[in-house]
This record gives structure tokens, C-alpha cells and sequence, in this order.
């Protein structure tokens, strides 16, 4: 009797493991682009978040195409203002900052890169590495053809950061701010010259 019952559990448990592991190969995979497409950030912690932004960032260009990815910039953009509102005392802060601007200028949203990067700079004024982000906010403005704040934004750089190698070429950048197309050709026309 002792002998049937050890039986019968020993094929219990084998026909068990047995249907566990067919169970187990039969699962579909659930591949990573799946998790980062289908994922809701809501509860993530500032790790998981600054996780995804690492990540979504590794596939925002197509290396062979060199395109970028309008999907994954959308995703990086809502991770990194997720992480902005949701971890201000972050140590992953300024360069979720980065990710999330870097994402809107991806997706042509060149008002909220400029608005995601004076969150950066007011935060990060004392840092003498914010002239990167300063740089990227004078060029945003000068695309939008935002003469007035470029010509702020670049005379806060010459004015902050006087002897760093790029305040040459924004010095003769507000030089030609106020120049129309044929003006400005004609002035390059000279630059070469030299």
C-alpha cells in the first residue's frame, strides 16, 4: 500500500514538472519592444523610468537608415517629463532633462525642448557644463526665428561663459541675427574670403 501511494505521488509530481515545463516552452516570448511600447509608466520609480529613457534612447535612430524613431521619440518625451514632474531631486535629473529635450527636437517640438531646457538651466545655473543646454536654447530660438530671445540667449552665454570657445561664433552670430538671407550670403561670401 505504501508502495502505490510513493508510485502514484512520483508520477503526480512527474506528470506536474512534466506539464509545468510544456506549459513554460508554449508562453510566447514577451519581446522588449513590446515592454517599451505597451508599458504604463505611472508607477514607475525613478530608476525604472531613467531605465526606459537609457533604453528608448539606444533605439532612437535606425543605424542603418540613420532615422529618427517619431515612436520612440514620443515614448522618450512622456518618460522624461513623467521623470521631470515626478523625481525633482532625481540625480538622474539634468540628463532626463537632456533625454526629454532631445526627444521634442526629434519630433520637431522645438517650443517644448526650449521649455524643458530652461527647467535644466534654472536648476543647473551654477553648473559651468549648463553652457551645453544654453548652446542648444539659443540655437532653438535662433530656428524659430525667435530674434529677441536668441539674441538673449546668446548674450547671456557671452555675458556668463566669456572666454569659452564658443562665444566666438555666437559674438558674430548676433552679428548677422538682424540680416536677411541676401545680406547674410554676402557676408559669409566675405568671412571666406579672409
Amino acid at each position: 500500500m505504501k508502495h502505490i501511494l510513493i508510485t502514484s505521488l512520483l508520477i503526480s509530481f512527474t506528470l506536474f514538472s512534466c506539464n509545468n515545463e510544456i506549459t513554460e516552452e508554449t508562453k510566447p516570448e514577451v519581446k522588449e519592444e513590446q515592454k517599451l511600447i505597451g508599458a504604463n509608466i505611472e508607477g514607475f520609480s525613478e530608476s525604472e523610468l531613467y531605465s526606459r529613457l537609457e533604453k528608448l534612447e539606444e533605439k532612437l535612430v535606425n543605424e542603418e537608415s540613420l532615422e529618427v524613431s517619431k515612436r520612440y521619440s514620443l515614448l522618450m518625451l512622456e518618460a522624461g517629463k513623467k521623470h521631470i514632474e515626478k523625481f525633482p531631486k532625481s540625480i538622474n535629473r539634468r540628463e532626463a532633462i537632456r533625454k526629454a529635450s532631445k526627444a521634442a527636437q526629434g519630433l520637431q517640438q522645438d517650443f517644448e525642448a526650449v521649455r524643458i531646457l530652461e527647467i535644466g538651466i534654472s536648476e543647473f545655473a551654477n553648473d559651468s557644463n549648463i553652457i551645453e543646454e544654453m548652446n542648444v536654447r539659443a540655437f532653438l530660438f535662433d530656428k524659430m526665428d525667435n530674434k529677441k530671445k536668441a539674441r538673449e540667449a546668446y548674450d547671456e552665454i557671452i555675458e556668463k561663459f566669456p572666454n569659452h570657445p564658443s562665444t566666438v561664433m555666437h559674438k558674430a552670430r548676433l552679428s548677422t541675427l538682424d540680416m536677411n538671407e541676401e545680406e547674410l550670403m554676402e557676408w559669409l561670401e566675405k568671412q571666406n574670403a579672409k
